[in-house]
């Protein structure tokens, strides 16, 4: 048996779990577990994350005593439960269906694309690696993140392309740990945007991967060959202390490597890392500081063309989709310049209802770059009136006077999408073509395009 331990930073889906603390809720916060309850984007929030979007309406006094009622509750689990639902969970209908389409000849971004096998797809907030002739394309496994259930990514996925078109499923790269709940690599944690570098001083691949929510931490891995298996090198790592947001990884003409991260949703800065690809040593650069959310940056993609070098971003609203932004520098250790929305003519302002994750430069191409990038939920199309009503709603917690909201706005906001609650196993990808024009980027919509149509 093993005793389970709260307080205030225990997170809402546990405390709701046991009548004991069920109890203390009802007697401290009256009223409030049911309209929690009906909102299960909360449910991975902490008590105490939940009490600050109060406002000050529950005194120091009252958050010092639930604290104290909480650590004083006694609750006892066999450990096979707080294990036993990742062992049985399905996979979601979506990614359990099969459908034979044949051999794709193209890209089509925002349409269903299955493997070679018919089955969706699974590499969300993923990225392309290319090796020995072969495209390696891996992410998220999200195939039993249904929703409902509390399964954030159940592993790391890849797949194999000779084409970029046609997938070949080769299982998951980086297993999810069912027996440890503490591991960062657990169904439960909110495992993110894995990046592989390949070190040319250890020969090993480097695999860094961001936990999201309250751990806001690294997670480290490293592997002998590409596809696997990792071995956790590095767990629950904060540069400089910093909390950790989305990021990228980039490596110079010289072996160099970088990481550029949100740091505490308050800036992207940047990191020169050490020789093996496992440690940020020194801060380098700092850009898109004191945002507040939308407006703070977040899904950081990096490329190089030309010896300039190009960061896109996009804001922060969750799964929901927002306007990109683009940024330039003349050196990856100088701060990046905005440039401006990468999609002018995107008349929905969300970036072609997508976010992207990472910027690939196909090799033996002369000028293709492909934003790779997901749409996140496709059942929740953004249009402009939508993605003012978003901005203005995440907006006004920060300034209410500034981004006023109306009675009728605020429960429409309440219908839409939150994190914990969206089936991404049905999530589709967006792949589109860069355009230059001089120093600026561009992306432009595209129903179908074709790689060879590029020199």
């Amino acid at each position: 048996m093993k005793q389970l331990k709260f307080n205030i930073d225990s997170k809402i889906k546990q405390l709701f779990q046991y009548e004991e603390t069920k109890n203390i809720f009802d007697t401290y916060l009256p009223g409030m577990r049911s309209r929690l309850e009906s909102q299960k984007g909360v449910s991975s929030f902490s008590l105490r994350k939940v009490i600050s979007y109060s406002g000050g309406a529950i005194s120091e006094s009252a958050i010092e005593k639930i604290d104290q009622a909480l650590q004083n509750v006694i609750v006892y689990v066999d450990d096979t439960e707080i294990t036993e639902y990742t062992k049985q969970q399905p996979l979601t209908t979506a990614s359990a269906e099969m459908k034979a389409e044949g051999m794709y000849t193209s890209i089509r971004p925002g349409k269903v694309w299955r493997d070679t096998e018919g089955k969706r797809i699974q590499t969300h907030g993923g990225a392309l690696y290319y090796e020995d002739g072969i495209y390696y394309w891996y992410g998220e496994n999200k195939d039993r993140t249904d929703g409902n259930c509390t399964v954030w990514t159940w592993g790391i996925r890849v797949y194999r392309s000779k084409d970029l078109y046609n997938w070949e499923d080769l299982g998951l790269m980086i297993e999810p740990i069912l027996d440890n709940p503490n591991s960062g690599l657990y169904p439960e944690k909110h495992v993110d945007r894995p990046h592989i570098l390949k070190c040319e001083k250890t020969g090993k691949y480097v695999c860094w991967i961001k936990q999201s929510g309250e751990e806001a931490c690294f997670l480290i891995l490293e592997a002998e060959c590409f596809t696997g298996p990792y071995q956790i090198v590095k767990e629950n790592y904060r540069p400089f202390d910093w909390e950790v947001g989305d990021f990228d990884l980039i490596i110079t003409e010289d072996k160099k490597a970088y990481l550029f991260m949100d740091v505490n949703h308050n800036g992207i800065y940047g990191f020169e890392l050490s020789d093996d690809y496992q440690k940020a040593e020194k801060e380098i650069s700092r850009q898109y500081e004191n945002l507040h959310p939308p407006f703070c940056r977040e899904a950081v993609a990096l490329f190089e063309r030309n010896k300039k070098k190009y960061m896109l971003t996009s804001g922060m609203t969750g799964y929901i989709p927002n306007k990109s932004d683009a940024a330039y520098s003349d050196s990856w250790t100088e701060p990046f310049q905005s440039i401006g929305n990468p999609h002018p003519e995107d008349e929905s302002h969300s970036s072609f209802n997508s976010q992207i994750s990472q910027v690939f430069q196909v090799p033996g191409k002369k000028d293709l770059y492909i934003a790779i990038a997901d749409r996140w939920v496709p059942d929740y199309p953004i249009d402009k009136r939508r993605a003012d009503l978003i901005m203005r709603s995440v907006a006004s917690h920060y300034e209410p006077e500034k981004y006023p909201m109306t009675e009728e706005e605020k429960r429409e906001i309440m219908d839409r999408p939150m994190l914990e609650d969206v089936n991404t196993s049905k999530a589709d990808y967006v792949w589109l073509p860069l355009r230059f024009e001089d120093e600026k980027v561009y992306i432009d919509w595209s129903d179908e395009w074709r790689i060879e149509d590029y020199e």
